[in-house]
């Protein structure tokens, strides 16, 4: 690696390690990515709470309609991109993904719905513990243009920034759903209406009522601070609590 592209690292390194707060954390990662010729970026983690069927966002610079409707929809489960961070510990191309032998129709799409909020392609830095994928760094873009050394530079950040990040969030990750107050079965609602079951078929699959599905939910959305019920299937797997 070129001493320019090492230089970076340090800076940023140097900055982003001196962040008493994940906020003052998520401008250095907006300033990183842009750098680099990119408009948003995302740092999740597959670890504690979450898991890869819902992972915790530990910073975002997606924009807010296309987080929840990645959260919400369970887009990870088709992700190319993320089905390719799992086998592969470099970073990559989202684009380089379209040709991969799993890539499936669905996954193919969600890279078609990323380029309604301007993001065209991007690159990811995996983050790789000793059982595989445990986070990884995002970044997307109308573009995205990148020499070999700037992918290395960019995975000795992602893995600087996520470690950091990392142990400023931890006193505030979620706990599952006990951090919000949600019954066991209040959380079991919630997992069958992120399954797309209605109200009726979340009582017939409980043994209960379909007003008691209903009360379930609402107090759900009320305990999470949701909008509605779609917005609080989001917010409970952004949260950890259903995966």
């Amino acid at each position: 690696m070129q001493d320019g592209h090492l230089n970076k690292v340090f800076a940023f390194a140097e900055k982003v390690s001196s962040r008493g707060t994940v906020e003052a954390a998520a401008a250095d990662l907006s300033d990183l990515a842009g750098h680099y010729g990119f408009s948003s970026y995302v740092l999740a983690t597959f670890t504690g709470p979450g898991s890869m069927c819902a992972p915790y966002v530990l910073s975002s610079g997606w924009d807010p309609e296309w987080e929840s409707r990645y959260l919400r929809k369970n887009y990870i489960r088709h992700d190319p991109v993320i089905a390719r961070a799992t086998r592969r510990a470099e970073p990559f191309l989202w684009a380089d993904t379209r040709n991969d032998e799993d890539v499936t129709p669905e996954g193919l799409r969600i890279l078609d719905e990323a380029r309604a909020f301007k993001m065209n392609d991007g690159v990811l830095m995996p983050i790789h513990g000793p059982r595989g994928l445990i986070g990884s760094l995002m970044f997307g873009g109308e573009r995205a243009d990148l020499t070999p050394d700037d992918l290395r530079a960019l995975h000795l950040a992602g893995m600087c920034a996520y470690s950091h990040v990392m142990d400023l969030a931890k006193p505030k990750l979620p706990q599952r759903g006990a951090e919000f107050g949600l019954t066991a079965r209040e959380a079991e609602c919630l997992k069958w209406s992120a399954a797309g079951l209605t109200s009726a078929g979340i009582a017939d699959k409980l043994g209960i009522s379909r007003h008691t599905a209903d009360w379930y939910l609402k107090e759900a959305s009320r305990k999470l601070g949701a909008a509605n019920r779609p917005h609080a299937v989001a917010l409970a797997f952004r949260n950890g609590i259903i995966g």
